[in-house]
């Protein structure tokens, strides 16, 4: 068997019916999509897809086939003449219980300015069946047998966006040009689990071409155990605490000095995206960026970001976490082990403003490579060991590594923006969150600090739009992007 052919049917009135359907999200550009030309559809798509074993051979023997029917979140230009030909699918992450969206909230400014089409994919049995409990009428035809139907569906779904109208993804639109497909958190780790057991190489052998352009894995380290590689054949959930630790035993898990867990021997551009949160975990993991053929690959990490500090606050997805809350499986009145990243029930998560230009901007260098011009390479954030320190054989303890700082506190290296070039705020993590994913807090300077270091507000202007050309120059930031960089940085910075 080869990789299946999808089918595509499409469910009515997305824009106002679908989870997670951002016209329903009260925020720019969210809540304007029509003003930019887009509109919201939603499928559901149906495949065959082989179930792989975890072993030595690449890529992976077969074990069996499961069908599936799983659903596709579509934003997209409505007419052919501003569509940019480029395509973007990310595998909705799972870890809350319910498709969560990490790439579009953060991008979605870009991507519509480009006329960029967005898909995004749930990807994970949990999920489906989230969906079917919140609307049976809309989702009960979903099935997701088994997790390991992912690297197929994935694979199924980008060689079938290879065609004019997208397979009947994308209809009145021409053939992509290029895809690239991303994930985020768990899914992220989905994706190094997709390359490193040789799957892509082996969809575009099936297929005869190319299946995807590039890959965007973001904010997952290969050297968080648990989650850092989901092993090929892994099925059903497991509950973890607070430190992500997991409850009633160790989790069966790819051994921490597998090879597999680094990223290597791609011929289309790969690149991990982490926060300083991941750099910690990622130091025994490291590899260099690389340029030669078959093999390319960047890391850009970015300081003074967690792990969950995106762009979009979580009140403006309100509709949607009431409609996951209310039909999880305990019922209205219960959780049903759903946590909401900076939602009702949790302190608010530090929001990084930079992030929309500094994801722009990776974007950007990442596509561009795939057209053939390499990618800036950015420095690591300067992560050290303790002296003796040893790599956990779970993956979890990384107490033995360290950021190196500057006088302010904030990290050396990394993908630089103005927030730490020129701080305005010492932005850090709390010492007694938890272990694995941080928590982040800003503290802000006062008048008198501020005169110190910038004098005047017009001149703290000056200097950041000359340190944002020169980030620019670095691959940091867009051109296009310097002005509004400047200008969100400097509203930021309060009275003098």
């Amino acid at each position: 068997m080869s990789l299946s052919t999808l089918r595509a049917v499409a469910l009515d009135g997305a824009r106002d019916a679908a989870f997670l359907s951002p016209a329903r999200w009260p925020a720019e550009p969210h809540d304007r999509l029509a003003d930019h030309g887009y509109d919201v559809f939603e499928y559901a798509v149906s495949a065959d897809a082989r179930l792989y074993a975890d072993g030595a051979v690449r890529p992976p023997a077969t074990t069996g086939t499961v069908s599936c029917t799983t659903r596709v979140l579509v934003v997209r230009p409505v007419a052919d003449e501003t569509f940019s030909g480029r395509v973007h699918v990310e595998l909705l992450n799972p870890s809350t219980g319910h498709d969560f969206p990490m790439y579009w909230p953060d991008l979605a400014g870009h991507l519509i300015r480009r006329g960029d089409a967005y898909l995004g994919m749930t990807c994970k049995n949990v999920t489906v069946e989230a969906l079917r409990r919140m609307s049976p009428e809309r989702y009960g035809d979903l099935s997701f047998p088994h997790d390991g139907a992912v690297w197929d569906l994935l694979g199924s779904l980008a060689a079938t966006l290879r065609s004019q109208h997208g397979g009947g993804l994308l209809p009145g639109l021409r053939e992509p040009a290029r895809i690239l497909a991303t994930g985020w958190s768990q899914s992220g780790s989905f994706l190094r689990t997709y390359l490193s057991e040789g799957l892509h190489e082996q969809h575009c052998a099936e297929t005869g071409r190319t299946v995807v352009d590039a890959f965007l894995i973001g904010v997952s380290s290969g050297g968080f155990g648990p989650m850092g590689y989901v092993n090929v054949d892994r099925h059903g959930e497991m509950a973890f605490d607070a430190d992500l630790r997991p409850v009633g035993g160790r989790l069966g898990q790819l051994p921490m000095d597998d090879a597999r867990r680094t990223v290597g021997g791609s011929r289309v551009p790969v690149m991990e995206v982490m926060s300083e949160d991941e750099a910690l975990h990622h130091l025994w993991h490291r590899r260099p960026d690389s340029d030669v053929p078959g093999d390319l690959y960047r890391c850009y990490q970015l300081p003074g970001r967690g792990h969950e500090s995106g762009l979009l606050e979580e009140s403006v997805r309100a509709a949607d976490h009431a409609q996951a809350r209310a039909h999880g499986p305990g019922g209205a009145d219960a959780s049903g082990g759903i946590e909401v990243p900076g939602g009702v029930d949790q302190a608010p998560l530090l929001r990084h403003r930079a992030s929309r230009y500094l994801l722009a901007a990776a974007v950007e260098s990442l596509l561009r490579w795939a057209d053939g011009v390499a990618a800036p390479r950015v420095d690591p954030i300067a992560v050290m060991a303790r002296p003796g320190s040893r790599l956990d054989a779970d993956g979890l303890d990384h107490s033995g590594t360290y950021v190196l700082r500057d006088p302010d506190g904030h990290a050396l290296g990394g993908m630089r923006h103005l927030d730490v070039d020129l701080p305005l705020a010492r932005t850090r993590r709390a010492p007694d969150g938890p272990m694995t994913i941080g928590t982040w807090h800003r503290e802000p300077f006062g008048p008198a600090e501020l005169a110190r270091r910038y004098g005047s507000p017009e001149r703290l202007r000056r200097l950041a739009s000359e340190q944002a050309w020169r980030l620019a120059e670095r691959g940091c930031c867009l051109p296009e992007d310097v002005a509004d960089t400047v200008e969100d940085f400097c509203r930021s910075a309060g009275r003098f």
